[in-house]
């Protein structure tokens, strides 16, 4: 468990030992779990990646985003259900205020999603892929907005009864089911499409219908519009970012379906570069919502962020092992990437730092961090981690 400040009615560490072993107790299996999730993805992206790449190439271009954006949002949201655990607001998953703060989740997805969409059809030309690729993305987005809605509720409030902090869990765990589940989602869609055309026509418009009746039956009052404003408006501009990281993908595709277990490594890449950083930045937001920006300069704040980064070298080693056996699992090629293994961890530092900048300029500007915070580091980090995977790609080719 994340040391917080005991005389803020939360618990915490007194010592390195300490932190320590819980980083290694409850943060690493965490992350290693979210670790097995993404090569599930990983390795279904891996196996289809050339179809992809040839029929659907705007699933390429989106793919990052929608990535991101489902990590975005249920981050933010497990962020947001954390500091309201803290401050007494919620107690359990069937508290209104957690039934209002999900259906906001799904809803401010929606308009970035239309432009990353837009982007792609502009870059690639409208065409009936391109149709087919937009009804993809909305349904495959409202259903898994549910199942992950409930998910975060779920690993941030249990785990808060068990004297554990969500902080240290609730985000990296669902943005990896959210990377677990988006691409399955989006391959078993195709094949959906293409076997049974009207029925997943008919599937897409009751996704549609389940989300006017989610917004009908929640109540929006002044502090939940404000939150909607922020969060829609930040997903909104970063979604004009993850334009570059999906761009950036379909464009190297080529490159990277030549190392090939760099595509199988992709989703864990990015996903485990936004864990680190995600824990990070809501360590951050809870103490400047429960104390202010004087707790930036505490040790305990310091050893809270160090202890969780001395993990990075023993992830990026993990992640290399697991994309060989799951590429040899796939009928691939693949092996060690020593420079991955150097390099890694300095993109996790890299990129934990931005995290403290953008959670303190938020709060210092009378913005919630939590609910710009997330979102803006996981972006970031899919745009350095797209690059990066590129960059190895082109050096191993």
């Amino acid at each position: 468990m994340m040391a917080v400040i005991v005389s803020k009615g939360t618990a915490g560490y007194s010592g390195w030992r300490e932190r320590l072993k819980g980083t290694f107790l409850i943060t690493f299996p965490a992350l290693l779990l979210c670790l097995a999730l993404d090569f599930v993805g990983g390795g279904i992206l891996g196996k289809n990646f050339e179809k992809i790449l040839t029929h659907y190439p705007l699933i390429l271009v989106i793919l990052p985003g929608m990535m991101d954006l489902r990590g975005n949002v249920f981050g933010a949201l497990a962020s947001r259900l954390t500091t309201a655990l803290y401050l007494g607001k919620i107690s359990r998953i069937r508290d209104p205020d957690v039934t209002t703060n999900i259906t906001m989740a799904i809803t401010s997805s929606t308009i970035p999603l239309i432009i990353l969409w837009v982007a792609g059809a502009v870059q690639l030309g409208l065409s009936h892929s391109a149709i087919v690729v937009l009804a993809i993305v909305v349904s495959s987005a409202l259903f898994i907005g549910l199942v992950l809605g409930y998910s975060t509720a779920f690993i941030t409030v249990v785990p808060y009864k068990h004297s554990i902090d969500p902080d240290t869990i609730a985000a990296p765990l669902i943005t990896s089911v959210a990377d677990l589940i988006t691409i399955p989602s989006l391959v078993y869609l195709i094949f959906f499409y293409e076997r049974h055309p009207d029925e997943f026509y008919a599937f897409t418009a009751l996704m549609v219908a389940l989300l006017l009746v989610l917004i009908y039956r929640s109540r929006f009052t002044g502090e939940y519009r404000k939150s909607f404003r922020e969060i829609t408006l930040i997903l909104t501009a970063l979604a004009m970012i993850e334009i570059f990281s999906g761009s950036t993908l379909e464009h190297y595709g080529e490159v990277i379906s030549k190392v090939i277990i760099l595509s199988i490594m992709y989703p864990s890449i990015l996903d485990s570069v936004g864990n680190f950083s995600s824990i990070v930045a809501a360590t951050t937001s809870t103490r400047l919502n429960l104390a202010g920006p004087s707790e930036l300069r505490s040790r305990d704040f310091v050893a809270d962020v160090g202890s969780v980064l001395l993990l990075s070298p023993v992830i990026g080693l993990l992640t290399n092992l697991i994309a060989v056996y799951v590429s040899h699992l796939a009928g691939l090629e693949g092996g060690m990437i020593w420079a991955f293994v150097a390099t890694y961890p300095i993109l996790v530092i890299v990129n934990a730092l931005v995290g403290i900048g953008v959670a303190y300029v938020a709060y210092t500007h009378s913005i919630d961090p939590d609910n710009v915070a997330i979102p803006t580091v996981t972006t970031i980090s899919d745009v350095l981690g797209t690059v990066y995977v590129v960059l190895l790609a082109e050096s191993l080719a």
